[in-house]
């Protein structure tokens, strides 16, 4: 065999073993697909980095962790879904030693996501997320009297919405027909830093 041969066979091997990129959404499937597709047993896994500054030692730390958000319940009502979600990523922003899965509400009204502020299936006392489809550049404020407000940006696997405070910022990247598929969190000032990247999901029951 000549070394042209073994170098093609190779090469064979390698891109059958690949999965290969992503294909890119055109805007049309893009618009088309769900944003975030909340179903009763839908789970997603992340590989998460924390870094922290450890006033004991005076330096930065850094672990390594996996985390689990799943959907462990949903009702509906009056076309209304209250999806009750477990171990969303937000809650990895606060936390000591082990990070402590919360459970909350998110509520879907057609194309409209809202964080609800009960476990039922009411838009009363929600708060705006987003309405699909989001525009680059677009900005969402929850309440009209909000100071801060979500900013849009396109991204290559979807878009990312952030949220900007004076000491605080978080940014969750939507992939259509997926989900969150990275949740980014940082302190500014003191070293808290939170970087949690999609390893897989596990579509639920519709």
């Amino acid at each position: 065999m000549t070394s042209t041969t073994r170098l093609a066979c190779v090469l064979f091997v390698l891109g059958a073993c690949s999965s290969g990129p992503k294909k890119k959404m055109t805007l049309q499937e893009m618009i088309a697909a769900d944003p975030l597709p909340l179903a009763k047993g839908a789970k997603w896994t992340y590989q998460v980095t924390v870094k922290k500054f450890d006033p004991d030692t005076n330096k930065e730390s850094t672990k390594t962790l996996d985390w689990t958000t799943e959907v462990v319940d949903a009702k509906e009502q009056n076309g209304v879904t209250a999806y009750r979600v477990k171990g969303w990523p937000a809650d990895l922003a606060s936390f000591d030693d082990a990070p402590t899965p919360t459970e909350r509400t998110l509520l879907r009204s057609g194309n409209n996501f809202l964080f609800g502020a009960s476990t039922e299936p009411t838009l009363d006392g929600a708060e705006g997320w987003f309405s699909w489809p989001v525009i680059d550049g677009q900005k969402i404020c929850p309440r009209a009297e909000m100071v801060y407000c979500w900013q849009v940006a396109a991204v290559e696997t979807g878009y990312a919405l952030s949220f900007y405070t004076g000491p605080d910022e978080q940014t969750f990247e939507l992939e259509p027909g997926t989900g969150v598929s990275r949740f980014h969190y940082a302190h500014h000032g003191t070293t808290n830093e939170v970087d949690a990247k999609l390893k897989s999901y596990e579509k639920g029951r519709r």
